[in-house]
This record gives structure tokens, sequence and C-alpha cells, in this order.
């Protein structure tokens, strides 16, 4: 019931991270490490959240692993970039398109 509060305060936090982009003298790991943490909420958040939908979709282990190793995958490139304010933001388009097309999948598979 309240990880919709969780999915309010990791957009908010990754809108802070986008902000934090502009400065020039802000710390790169302070700000990889708030991109990574909010975003993990974010999708966490959506996870717990597919118990809604839970007689259409079925969550596997298989569906965990995939959402962990986008996840991985993304983490490790947003930090070769993370000096790079257009490396960020061609990262973060790439991450969250890949994360909505595992999900459009998931959801049209399960309605099958």
């Amino acid at each position: 019931m309240y990880s919709h509060i969780a999915i309010v305060v990791s957009i908010l936090l990754s809108t802070v991270s986008l902000l934090y982009l502009q400065i020039k003298n802000v710390n790169k790991s302070f700000l990889f490490f708030l991109l990574i943490g909010s975003l993990g909420l974010y999708y966490f958040s959506l996870t717990i959240n597919q118990i809604y939908n839970k007689n259409t979709c079925k969550f596997a282990i298989r569906d965990f692993l995939t959402l962990i190793t986008i996840f991985s995958l993304g983490a490790v490139y947003l930090w070769l970039v993370i000096s790079s304010e257009l490396g960020i933001a061609i990262c973060l388009l790439i991450w969250n398109l890949v994360f909505f097309l595992d999900f459009l999948m998931k959801s049209k598979n399960s309605l099958k």
C-alpha cells in the first residue's frame, strides 16, 4: 500500500539528480549513486505493485533475473559515462526504454 509513496519519492529523487547535472562541481560519484538509488527504488516499486494485476501478469524468477540484468547493465554503462551530461542522458533514455519494452512484452505475453 505504501509502495506508491516510494514511486513518488523516486521520481522526485530522479528530478533532483537531473537538476544536479547542471552544476559543474558536483561530486560525480554522489550523482551516480543518487541516480542508481532513485531508479532502483522506482523499478523495485513498480515490480512490487504488479500484485494488482497478478491474475493477468505472472511474475516469475526469470522476470526478476531479467530486471536485475537490465538494471546492472544500465548501472555499469552509467558509471562509464558519468562524466558526460550527454552520455548520462543517452544512458537514461536507453535504460528506461529497455525497461519499458520488457514490461510491454511481459504484459502482451501474459494477455494471450
